[in-house]
C-alpha cells in the first residue's frame, strides 16, 4: 500500500470535509447509521459550513495518488466538545475501507503539531477514544450516558 500524503485542507475540500464529517459521528455496533442530511442540521452543520472561510480554521487532508481518504481539521465554535472559546474543537474521520491503516493517527499527530490545544467530543464506546488519549486527551466533563468532553493542551 502506497502511504499517505498530507496536504492542507482549504474551501476547496468542502465536499470531503462535509463527507467526513459524517463519517465522525460515531454510530455503535449494531445501531442504524444516521440520515445523510444530518451533517446539515443546526448543531451538527458548524463543524462543517464554509469550512476554510473561517478565522482559526485548520485542516489537514490524507491522500493515497490524488484520492482523500481521511480529514482532520479544527475551528472555533460552541459545539459539543466546547471547553472555551480559545479552544477549537478537533473532528477526525478516515474512509471507513481505510481505518485501522494508521491514517488516522497521522492525521492526529501532524494536526497536533499545529494546533497543539484542543478538544472534542467523543462517545465512550467509539475506540478512536484511546487513540485520542493516547496523544494526550483528558476527559474535562461528561455529557449524558456515553459521551465526554476531552481538552489536549499541549501547552502545559
Amino acid at each position: 500500500m502506497t502511504a499517505p500524503v498530507l496536504r492542507d485542507a482549504t474551501h476547496d475540500d468542502q465536499r470531503f470535509v462535509t463527507a467526513m464529517l459524517y463519517e465522525a459521528l460515531f454510530v455503535p455496533p449494531g445501531e442504524p447509521a444516521f440520515p445523510d442530511d444530518l451533517v446539515d442540521e443546526p448543531d451538527i452543520a458548524p463543524y462543517h459550513a464554509e469550512f476554510g472561510r473561517r478565522d482559526g480554521d485548520v485542516g489537514l487532508i490524507a491522500e493515497v495518488d490524488g484520492v482523500p481518504l481521511g480529514a482532520a481539521w479544527v475551528r472555533h465554535l460552541r459545539g459539543y466538545g466546547f471547553v472555551d472559546a480559545d479552544t477549537p474543537e478537533l473532528t477526525i474521520a478516515v474512509a471507513p475501507e481505510r481505518r485501522s491503516t494508521g491514517i488516522g493517527e497521522l492525521l492526529l499527530v501532524a494536526l497536533l503539531e499545529r494546533v497543539p490545544r484542543c478538544s472534542l467530543s467523543c462517545d465512550r464506546r467509539n475506540p478512536a477514544m484511546r487513540l485520542y488519549e493516547r496523544h494526550g486527551f483528558a476527559t474535562v466533563g461528561v455529557d449524558g450516558e456515553h459521551s465526554v468532553v476531552m481538552l489536549r493542551d499541549g501547552h502545559e
